[in-house]
């Protein structure tokens, strides 16, 4: 893979030395890359790894995976005419047996070198993770197969199987200047800086402002983005709409951190207050009979307070959603937002005109190829155009 991205990244090294790339504005959007996996049932995702982890075992440990393959035959025998639901129950079972001795087996002496232990190994963490997904379906980002293991299922615009290709853009020349490919449920907004950083460690340069879409309206990465000791940068993010309803919004409550208190618009102050750090948030609650009797009551609350009163969540990042709005009220930001729509045109072009849509190959790591060079394609074809054109004109 690392070949693959030397050569992609030459040719953006070509397209600066040739003055077309320039540092004034990044895009970066992603797009939907469709696996090449047919989805199993339960049942038979379990049966699969079974298989597959007992192969890998074979040449370790024959006798134990003899053994099991006899206790297959019985339990297909037993669980025979049983109903879907205990026939799953019965293999999740049997897997879960499998991983008690599978994960005592002794390495070899050569067990980094060893690819058929190291075959062992992988095929030993993803029955972990199937097993683990059958036990907390609740949790997410469930593994879909056993011949794609990276594969997800994700939104965008629609449900769909497979990966995310994220890329970002010089504005000027509409050259791709970065490249990652991750699980259809991975998190697009905080790999943006992933890509300026890899953009900016393979040619040295410092890229000035980026523009994202919604996703990007997020603390966190505001402020990495942001940040003046790291990669500073000037973002543009279209903020969502704010309530036009006629409550107040935890922006009229003043908040003493200090204290631990947040203080109404009538002038009452909060009696509780609760840390979310998953959620970056502080909650102040109210107590119901304050609230009960304030005069600002049908301006803070659609419904009368029952057991507490008014809960008003404050997050860490608020100085950097108040940048992000009032920046959108900006003549630069209208600008700005104006040339977003390149980057929209250049992943139809990557999709639609080299392949980049449905993956040709399965792992992640695969897929981040046959990505690099859809995109290597549609750099070249744009650097022929910016470069040679002009002078194929005037010797014309």
């Amino acid at each position: 893979m690392t070949g693959f991205r030397q050569v992609f990244d030459q040719v953006v090294r070509t397209a600066r030395e040739h003055g077309v790339v320039k540092d004034r504005l990044r895009i970066k959007d992603a797009t939907h890359v469709i696996a090449d996996i047919a989805l199993p049932t339960a049942q038979a995702l379990v049966s699969q790894t079974r298989d597959k982890l007992l192969a890998a075992a074979e040449p370790f440990a024959p006798l134990l995976v003899e053994g099991e393959r006899v206790n297959l035959e019985v339990m297909r025998e037993v669980t025979e005419g049983q109903k879907p639901a205990e026939r799953l129950a019965a293999r999740v079972f049997q897997l879960r047996e499998m991983l008690f001795w599978a994960d005592e087996l002794t390495p070899p002496e050569d067990a980094d070198r060893n690819r058929a232990w190291q075959k062992f190994l992988a095929q030993r963490d993803l029955a972990h993770k199937i097993l683990d997904d059958q036990e907390h379906p609740e949790a997410g980002d469930r593994t879909l197969s056993t011949t794609d293991p990276d594969a997800r299922c994700g939104k965008h615009g629609q449900w769909f199987d497979g990966y995310l290709v994220d890329i970002v853009i010089d504005s000027d020349s509409e050259i791709i200047t970065s490249v990652n490919v991750l699980p259809a449920n991975g998190d697009e907004a905080a790999d943006a800086p992933e890509l300026i950083r890899a953009e900016e460690a393979a040619h040295g340069n410092d890229v000035q402002a980026l523009s994202i879409d919604g996703a990007g309206f997020n603390g966190p990465l505001l402020r990495t983005l942001e940040d003046p000791k790291g990669l500073n940068l000037d973002a543009y993010v279209p903020p969502p709409k704010e309530s036009e309803g006629a409550l107040f919004t935890p922006k009229d409550f003043q908040e003493d951190v200090q204290c631990g208190v947040a203080t109404c618009p009538a002038g009452q102050r909060s009696t509780r207050s609760f840390r979310d750090n998953k959620k970056a948030m502080t909650k102040y609650r109210f107590r119901a009979g304050v609230c009960q009797s304030c005069p600002l009551l049908d301006r803070c609350m659609q419904r009368p307070p029952g057991r507490y009163g008014r809960t008003v969540c404050k997050t860490d990042y608020q100085a950097e959603h108040d940048r992000a709005r009032q920046k959108a009220t900006t003549a630069q930001y209208a600008e700005v937002r104006r040339e977003h729509p390149k980057v929209e045109r250049k992943l139809g072009e990557v999709m639609n005109r080299h392949g980049g849509r449905k993956a040709r190959y399965r792992g992640l790591w695969k897929v981040l190829i046959q990505e690099l060079m859809a995109c290597l394609a549609a750099n070249v074809k744009r650097l022929v155009r910016l470069v040679c054109a002009p002078a194929a004109r005037i010797s014309c």
